[in-house]
C-alpha cells in the first residue's frame, strides 16, 4: 500500500499533465435556465477547475439561446454573451449567472481552453428567495447517440450541433426494453430545445419507467449535444452523462492532443537545449484539421494539418494521435530551427521530438509503433493514404525505417538528463512489469 502511495505522488509531481477524466479543451453545455418569476427562479453556474500544476489556463465561454444565436448573459460583470476567464494553476473560478430576466431563459453554452480543464454547470432552483435543490452535470461532448434512465416526466435538452436543420428521434423504453413509444424532434440550424418527455410522447403511463434512446434522423453519421434530469412525483436528481464512449468526436480530440502538446512544448524545447524555438509564440503555429477524404498530415512553417481521416484510423488510442500531432509540431520546430533539432535523419528527429513531447504531456511514446503500423498497413491499399503522406516521397519506407528505430528513439528521449527522472516513474507507475532494460 506505502508503495502504491509513493508512485501516485510520485507520478503526480512528475506529470504535469495527467489529467482526471473528463478534463477537455472543448466543453460542452447542453443546457442553461436563467431567470424567471420570484415564486420560481433557475440560476446556472458553471465551475471551470483546472488540474495544471504549473500553468494558468484561459477558457472562453460563449452561451446560446433557444435560436442558436448568442445569448447574453449576466454572470457577475454585466450582460455578455461571450466571457473569457483565466483558471490559475490547480485553481477554480465560478461564473455563476445573475437571475436577471423576468420569465425563464434557456440556452445552452460551448467554452474553449487552451488547457485540459475540469467543467461543470450547476442549475439552482430558487423558489420565493429559498433555494430549494441544486442539480449538477459535467460538461460534455457531442455524440452519435444518447441513452438514459427514464421517467414518464423526464427532462430532456438536445442541441443541433450543426448549420444546416438536423432531425432526431426519441425512442421510449420500457423496463422490459419494448418500445413504449417515439417522437420526432426537427431542430434549426444550432438550436437547442428543452422539454419533459411526456409533453413528446403524451401516451406513457403515468408510472412509466424505463429509458430513452435519441437518435439522429437525418443522417446516421451525424452527432448532437444532450442532457436529461431526472423528474419523479417533483423530485429532481441528476442523471450519469448517456453519451456514447466511443465513436468520439475526431475534432474534439485532435484538439484536445494539439493542446496538450503545445503546453508541453516549452518544457520539451528546454530539455533538448534548443534555444531558437517557441512554438506557443504568436503566429507560429496553427492547427487545421482537414476533412478531406484521404489519409493525411502534414507540418510545415506555421501550419500543422491533421486529416479527420488519420483520427478516424487511429481510432481511439489518443496516445497514437499524439504521436501523429506531436510529430508534426516537431516539422514546424525543424523549419523554425532552421535545421533537424537533435538527429540528421529528418523524420527521426521529428519523432525523437513527439516522443518528448508524449512524455512531458502524459502520452504514453510506446504509441508511436502502433501508429507508425496503421500507417504503414494502408500504404498497400490503393487511395486511402494520401501519395506524400507528410509531405514523404515514399511514405511506405519511411514507415518501415521508423518503426524498427522506435526502441532506440525512445532510449535516446528518455536519455535525456531532463527527462530520466520522468521516464522511471512513468515506468513504475505504468509500466511496472516491464523488463528492467525497458526504457520506460
Amino acid at each position: 500500500m506505502l508503495r502504491w502511495t509513493y508512485l501516485l505522488i510520485l507520478a503526480t509531481s512528475c506529470f504535469a499533465q495527467f489529467d482526471p477524466e473528463g478534463a477537455h479543451v472543448d466543453l460542452y453545455f447542453p443546457h442553461l435556465a436563467d431567470g424567471g418569476p420570484v415564486k420560481d427562479q433557475w440560476q446556472t453556474s458553471f465551475v471551470f477547475v483546472n488540474p495544471h500544476p504549473s500553468l494558468t489556463a484561459t477558457v472562453t465561454l460563449s452561451m446560446f439561446g433557444n435560436d442558436g444565436q448568442p445569448l447574453s448573459l449576466d454572470l457577475g460583470g454585466g450582460g455578455a454573451s461571450l466571457q473569457q476567464v483565466m483558471v490559475p494553476p490547480s485553481g477554480s473560478v465560478t461564473l455563476r449567472s445573475g437571475i436577471s430576466f423576468p420569465t425563464t431563459v434557456t440556452g445552452y453554452a460551448v467554452a474553449v481552453a487552451d488547457l485540459p480543464v475540469q467543467a461543470t454547470v450547476l442549475f439552482r432552483r430558487i423558489m420565493n428567495g429559498v433555494p430549494q435543490a441544486e442539480i449538477s452535470a459535467a460538461a460534455t461532448l457531442p455524440s452519435h447517440q444518447y441513452f438514459s434512465p427514464a421517467t414518464r416526466d423526464l427532462g430532456i435538452a438536445i442541441v443541433n450541433i450543426y448549420n444546416s436543420s438536423k432531425t432526431f428521434q426519441i425512442t421510449a423504453l420500457d423496463s422490459n426494453g419494448v418500445t413504449a413509444g417515439t417522437s420526432v424532434v426537427s431542430l434549426a440550424p444550432r438550436e437547442h430545445v428543452s422539454f419533459d418527455l411526456s409533453d413528446r410522447i403524451p401516451s406513457l403511463p403515468v408510472s412509466f419507467t424505463g429509458s430513452i434512446r435519441i437518435i439522429p434522423s437525418t443522417s446516421a453519421s451525424d452527432q448532437f449535444l444532450a442532457w436529461t434530469l431526472n423528474v419523479d412525483r417533483g423530485l429532481i436528481a441528476s442523471l450519469p452523462p448517456g453519451r456514447l464512449a466511443w465513436p468520439i468526436s475526431h475534432a474534439d480530440r485532435i484538439w484536445l492532443v494539439y493542446r496538450k502538446l503545445l503546453a508541453a512544448a516549452p518544457a520539451a524545447v528546454a530539455s533538448l537545449a534548443i534555444n531558437d524555438v517557441n512554438l506557443n509564440a504568436p503566429g507560429v503555429v496553427s492547427l487545421v484539421i482537414s476533412p478531406e477524404q484521404t489519409i493525411n498530415a502534414f507540418g510545415r512553417a506555421g501550419v500543422v494539418q491533421i486529416d479527420l481521416s488519420v483520427s478516424q484510423l487511429i481510432s481511439d488510442s489518443p496516445s497514437e494521435l499524439a504521436f501523429i500531432v506531436g510529430h508534426e509540431l516537431a516539422h514546424v520546430a525543424q523549419f523554425q530551427h532552421g535545421n533537424s533539432l537533435s538527429v540528421a535523419n529528418t523524420e527521426q528527429d521529428a519523432d525523437l521530438f513527439a516522443m518528448t513531447l508524449m512524455i512531458l504531456a502524459g502520452y504514453d511514446p510506446y504509441a508511436g509503433s502502433g501508429a507508425l503500423a496503421k500507417l504503414n498497413m494502408v500504404t498497400g491499399q490503393a487511395g486511402l493514404l494520401a501519395a506524400t503522406f507528410d509531405d514523404l516521397p515514399d511514405p511506405h519506407a519511411s514507415f518501415t525505417t521508423r518503426l524498427g528505430a522506435m526502441f532506440s528513439t525512445l532510449s535516446q528521449a528518455c536519455a535525456q538528463p531532463a527527462l530520466s527522472g520522468y521516464c522511471g516513474a512513468y515506468k513504475s507507475v505504468i509500466h511496472p512489469n516491464f523488463p528492467s532494460a525497458a526504457p520506460l
